[in-house]
């Protein structure tokens, strides 16, 4: 079951924080550029396997944070630049999500997402919010809104 809260998704209190990024080695806008500066070893990680095994759409990267908690780095987009058109992917991010989501069932860990590629991504939240009302449909998720 998806949850929509107002709120900071760092603040959340959840085991897992996911968010998207892209598969161009790009980590310094939007959520991402927030985790850059708070967890640095998280935008270390995501950089190694950038320029080790690449990126594609769907993979997700699971890094511990230094309290415990996980980041989970998800490969919505391609691309980043430029800005304007969409460049969220719906298939991975539906990929990414359920990775996630069984990663944590099998875990028992609670999940947080920011809206998942609506930000510079251009993705549209009627369409994510489906996506994860149907990744979602037995397991609850936390989606925090800064808007």
């Amino acid at each position: 079951m998806v949850h929509t809260i107002k709120g900071d998704v760092f603040t959340s209190g959840a085991d897992i924080i996911a968010h998207g990024c892209n598969c161009k080695g790009g980590f310094g806008s939007g959520v991402a550029g927030v985790i850059a500066k708070k967890y640095p070893s998280v935008r270390n990680a995501y950089m190694t396997k950038y320029t080790t095994d690449g990126w594609r759409l769907g993979d997700v990267q699971f890094v511990m944070k230094n309290d415990g908690k996980l980041i989970a780095n998800c490969a919505t987009q391609r691309n980043y630049l430029p800005r304007g058109p969409r460049h969220a992917d719906y298939n991975a991010i539906r990929e990414c999500m359920t990775k996630v989501r069984d990663f944590a069932k099998e875990k028992n860990l609670t999940i947080a997402i920011p809206k998942i590629g609506c930000g510079l991504a251009g993705g549209e939240w009627k369409v994510v919010k489906k996506i994860l009302a149907e990744v979602f449909d037995t397991t609850d998720i936390t989606v925090y809104s800064l808007d």
